[in-house]
């Protein structure tokens, strides 16, 4: 079977909006598909939603002609191998730590997969000052098809304040993205506004874009048309 698309888009390294849906929220994949966004990002991971409405939401990203990516709340391959049963597209793993963790993800893909892995989308996170450490070895690991990178995790990390935007943390996060790139690896991360055209500069073509700024956007531009000011972020 042929790469979707969307994921052939990801492996090309053409721009690609992925959308976290926040929660379960299957009546905005329709939505959401005809108006462009490529991949729904169904968030197993900081939403709290169980394995009932993953499988849910990912019949209905089909149904929207989106490939379903589902991020799992664990790298445990018993918890991953579950998505796949579902019929997920893709996964984005967290907490990938090491270059055995980034193998470790590979090797469940061939697994639950069989002669389907190579139509599987692979992503993983990198969101510690760990991974940052090992990204030269995490990178070498063939089979991972793009890397997230965390920066509010990576804030954590390194600052134990998650958001934090310091020096430190920014020029971690710049550092990434350029041995990324020098790699000639496929990555991503969150960008909004003005932060855009720095996204592009760095190389990033998976853009992951929570619905929630989708809202505020629309609603902050139907204010402003109506002459009335913009409300502060919360």
């Amino acid at each position: 079977m042929p790469l979707k698309p969307s994921q052939q888009r990801i492996k090309d390294g053409l721009p690609v909006i992925a959308v976290n849906i926040g929660g379960r929220n299957p009546d905005i994949l329709k939505a959401l598909g005809a108006a462009g966004a490529h991949v729904a990002f169904v968030d197993c991971e900081r939403t709290g939603i169980g394995l009932d409405a993953a499988t849910d939401l990912i019949r209905a990203a089909h149904l929207a002609g989106m490939p379903p990516i589902v991020r799992s709340w664990s790298k445990d391959p018993n918890v991953l191998v579950q998505y796949f049963d579902r019929d997920a597209d893709g996964i984005v793993v967290p907490h990938i730590d090491t270059a055995q963790d980034a193998k470790d993800v590979v090797e469940l893909v061939r697994y639950a997969c069989g002669e389907r892995a190579a139509d599987k989308t692979v992503i993983v996170q990198i969101e510690t000052a760990q991974a940052v450490r090992n990204l030269d070895e995490i990178i070498a690991v063939p089979g991972v098809d793009l890397y997230l990178v965390g920066p509010n995790d990576l804030a954590y990390s390194l600052m134990g304040k998650r958001g934090a935007q310091t020096p430190e943390v920014m020029d971690t996060v710049a550092d990434v993205c350029r041995r990324l790139k020098a790699a000639g690896k496929r990555f991503g991360l969150p960008a909004r506004g003005d932060q855009l055209r720095a996204f592009l500069d760095s190389g990033a073509t998976f853009l992951y874009y929570p619905v929630e700024w989708l809202l505020q956007d629309a609603v902050a531009d139907l204010r402003q048309a109506l002459g009335e000011p913009r409300v502060p972020p919360r």
